[in-house]
């Protein structure tokens, strides 16, 4: 591992896909590298054993405070009572003025408190649904990500993760400081005026059904506007990332015709979730002044004509009904429809989590056939990989030497990008055999094997941070204070790269601002960004999957006389290619057709002996100045080779 000089505060990136990597090197800090037989026996809880039973200690602390919190809010009106009586009796004493005065304040303070242990454990919740979630993501193909769109797997952390949260800062909240007051009004009542307990029960039960039909329905239409809100935060997302190829082809109005369309079925429905929760509002409010007019008749009637109420009987009554009562009236409704939209999301993040994985796996235990002193740097037996029944790829062998440069060349859908993506853990491929430095391993996934491999992609990922955080793969704190080392060696990264920021038109050299997803940056300034993430990394195996398509023939030249076969040369190496100006530079090139290896050898030799090879190369457009360096082939030279760029003499067969 090199040393990486500097000061402050890192926070390593993760993909933005399904794949466990992407453009860098493997990271052991990351949460995700661990070991197959590590993932397959600590699984995360689901959302609900979550929520409910992490930090059980805690969940209890709220419950425990909003049910002392309820016997202070109880015991207030009963001291104004006793104030109020002993006044008019010409009793003046404070004593039962500062009790009630002090039994408020600790029931505020105590509510307070709820709330703050509450909120803080939703938080700590949501980080480790977040955690799991993101685990889930990174950890293969299929599962939380899958194949669905962008904008739902976004909606699962922006709406879903947050909504499962509130059944701790909300749901826990009002089920303390529901269910208790329900519990406890009907006790005081009976206790204090003689109000017959089944009767005030009778009538919070009668309120409560109704808006308990309320909630529910509410609770329905929002689970439904989250749906919709979800498909439309798709489309979105969808179309504003291809938004300039669907200006091209015209489709810039059939696209905001489907997206107004969902907006006017989100717009419509919200319109009727806003009816219904204005109705279950006035209910709730209404059921107060009900309440509270059947209390006082019940009262009148329990006293008789010979004992009417006194006025501390009134007022503990209208402070126990309009205020003690009041608060729980008015959130029983919301605290259903908050509870039903948090098991709802639950249940999403549920389904999303369970959705199944493809692991890697090494089929035989590899620990009798550790080879010591081995020069090979990547041995691979028996690569198989299969997805809903069809057999992508099939009986793969690969043997590495240190420092070798190995080509996979093939037709387009021939297993090209699937084979490297399966060397690095992203499929569920499995393995015979998976060594490294003649160390054999438990499976591409082992924190031992990321720690050795940098890859590049096609794609070209870039984050929404500074050029010198897209090479580093970091976010740094904005105060870091960067050694000159570091410095140079970020400088010298993109230079091997062929990415010199003032001839790229980025004025603040590395510390440029690069957009979301490289927005202001073409495909070869994406992709020679990789290449210097993956120089920066350092790793001794590298893994480059048709990393140089997006770049010019010339700059292409450069970069494979540079880094591929410079500053990589005593690196292991192998590249996927539609692109054979590489391919002389080659050690051996491993031929693929329908994710099978057809031929392996040297370029020449498979050009001369090989018939399909020679007629991929053939169809492949090749720079008509190179043609010539197939001239002493042979077969009639049809192909051309960059000029300038030497056959390496000196590497050797598979």
């Amino acid at each position: 591992m090199p040393d990486q000089p500097r000061t402050g505060s890192k926070t390593r990136v993760p993909s933005n896909d399904s794949t466990t990597f992407e453009t860098t090197g493997f990271s052991e800090q990351s949460p995700i590298l661990r070991s197959k037989s590590f993932e397959s026996s600590v699984r995360p809880r689901s959302p609900l054993n979550t929520l409910l039973f992490s930090r059980i200690g805690f969940r209890l602390l709220v419950l425990a405070t909003a049910s002392v919190s309820t016997v202070f809010g109880i015991a207030a009106p009963y001291a104004q009572k006793q104030f109020t009586d002993g006044l008019i009796a010409g009793n003046t004493t404070l004593t039962w003025m500062f009790a009630a005065f002090g039994f408020t304040a600790a029931a505020l303070v105590l509510t307070q408190l709820t709330t703050w242990v509450a909120t803080r454990e939703s938080v700590i919740a949501q980080v480790d649904l977040s955690d799991h979630a993101l685990d889930r993501a990174l950890e293969g193909p299929g599962g939380l990500v899958g194949n669905r769109p962008v904008g739902e797997s976004v909606s699962l952390f922006a709406v879903d993760v947050p909504g499962c949260g509130a059944l701790l800062d909300q749901s826990l909240i009002m089920c303390g400081s529901i269910i208790f007051p329900f519990i406890a009004g009907p006790i005081a009542l009976h206790t204090l005026f003689q109000i017959p307990w089944f009767a005030s029960l009778a009538a919070i039960a009668t309120l409560a059904l109704i808006n308990i039909t309320l909630g529910y329905r509410q609770s329905r239409y929002f689970y439904r506007y989250k749906e919709l809100s979800a498909e439309r935060t798709g489309l979105v997302s969808e179309w504003v990332q291809n938004l300039r190829t669907l200006r091209i082809l015209g489709w810039i109005e059939s696209a905001e015709e489907k997206l107004f369309e969902v907006r006017e079925r989100e717009t419509r429905h919200r319109m009727i979730m806003l009816v219904n929760g204005q109705l279950m509002n006035s209910v709730a409010n209404v059921s107060t002044y009900i309440l509270t007019l059947l209390s006082v008749v019940m009262l009148l009637e329990a006293r008789g004509p010979d004992h009417p109420p006194t006025a501390g009987d009134l007022l503990g009554l209208y402070w126990i009904i309009g205020v003690f009562l009041s608060r729980p009236l008015r959130q029983f409704p919301w605290a259903i429809v908050i509870t039903m939209d948090a098991w709802t999301s639950m249940q999403r993040l549920k389904a999303a989590l369970d959705r199944p994985i493809s692991h890697p796996e090494v089929l035989h235990s590899p620990a009798s056939r550790e080879v010591r002193g081995s020069e090979l740097a990547l041995e691979v037996e028996g690569l198989h990989l299969e997805i809903e029944g069809k057999r992508l790829l099939e009986s793969i062998n690969l043997r590495m030497k240190t420092g070798e440069l190995v080509a996979i060349v093939g037709e387009v859908g021939s297993g090209k990008s699937l084979l490297l993506r399966s060397l690095t853990g992203s499929t569920g491929a499995t393995f015979q055999r998976f060594a490294l430095q003649g160390k054999p391993s438990i499976g591409p996934k082992d924190p031992e094997v990321r720690n050795l491999m940098a890859f590049v992609s096609q794609e070209g990922f870039t984050m929404s941070a500074t050029l010198r955080e897209n090479v580093r793969f970091e976010y740094l704190n904005p105060e870091t204070v960067y050694s000159a080392e570091e410095t140079l060696r970020t400088e010298r990264a993109l230079k091997l790269a062929q990415f010199v920021p003032t001839q790229e038109r980025l004025p603040d050299g590395i510390e440029t601002e690069i957009g979301e997803r490289g927005v202001n940056l073409s495909g070869g300034q994406r992709q020679r960004i990789g290449l210097a993430r993956a120089e920066f990394a350092n790793r001794p195996i590298i893994v480059l999957d048709d990393c140089l398509s997006a770049v010019d023939v010339d700059t292409e030249k450069r970069l494979i006389e540079s880094l591929i076969s410079g500053e990589w040369s005593n690196r292991t190496r192998i590249i996927a290619t539609h692109r054979m100006t590489i391919l002389p530079q080659c050690d051996r090139i491993l031929f693929l057709s329908d994710g099978q290896v057809k031929a392996e050898g040297r370029f020449d030799e498979l050009y001369e002996n090989e018939e399909s090879f020679r007629k991929f190369v053939k169809r492949e457009e090749l720079p008509k100045e190179s043609q010539h360096r197939l001239a002493a082939s042979p077969p009639p030279p049809v192909v051309s080779l960059v000029e300038g760029i030497p056959k390496n003499e000196e590497s050797t067969d598979g």
